[in-house]
């Protein structure tokens, strides 16, 4: 009895964090496809062909789905930032904030721009220990470009530029041209092997 108990309790998790994600998805699905206002727990519900009470298991009110929206869109960039952290060698100045460079470069478009949408339009809504939460993560990153090695307004600059990738493809006011977008990441490249002053 034990063992088939102990057997059908990471089944039972596995499923809950599976139609967690597929809660999240869909309400990613709706704010791409129809924006921040569309979002509400009916319309998730609904996309997702889930019960209300299922929904409310997950996400007890709407505040709770958008922290595990931009939970879940975080925690995806920082994989990503695993994933180019791996590709580097050594521990050459400047490693982190390649790996954060190439993570932002390399996301898929529609969720990088979705990150900054989805906390632009309800970080005042939020609560104070919500926004705590979030800000804790961006203040990581920070932390870990400014302690890379380089001189502190060199990886600010280079840091500042990357961040203004978030705003123009949420805006669509970057260039067209991926070569531009490109050449783009290749130049930040080559501003984070610059040494740290003196």
């Amino acid at each position: 009895m034990k063992n088939s108990d102990s057997n059908k309790r990471p089944r039972t998790y596995r499923r809950s964090i599976k139609t967690r994600q597929h809660l999240i998805q869909s309400a990613i699905q709706i704010l791409i496809e129809q924006g921040n206002d569309a979002l509400t727990l009916d319309a998730v519900t609904r996309v997702a062909e889930i019960s209300k009470g299922g929904l409310l298991y997950h996400f007890p009110n709407k505040e709770a789905l958008v922290v595990g929206i931009i939970q879940h869109l975080i925690d995806t960039f920082n994989q990503e930032i695993e994933v180019e952290l791996e590709k580097e060698s050594g521990n050459e100045p400047g490693k982190w904030l390649r790996a954060y460079i190439r993570a932002t470069f390399h996301s898929a478009q529609v969720p990088f721009a979705l990150l900054a949408g989805i906390f632009a339009a309800y970080s005042t809504s939020l609560s104070s220990e919500s926004m705590q939460q979030i800000e804790a993560q961006v203040e990581s990153w920070r932390q870990q470009i400014y302690n890379c090695g380089l001189d502190l307004v060199q990886a600010n600059l280079v840091y500042l530029a990357s961040e203004g990738l978030w705003s123009t493809e949420m805006l669509g006011t970057n260039f067209d041209d991926p070569s531009i977008r490109e050449k783009t990441l290749e130049r930040l490249i080559e501003m984070t092997y610059e040494s740290k002053g003196e």
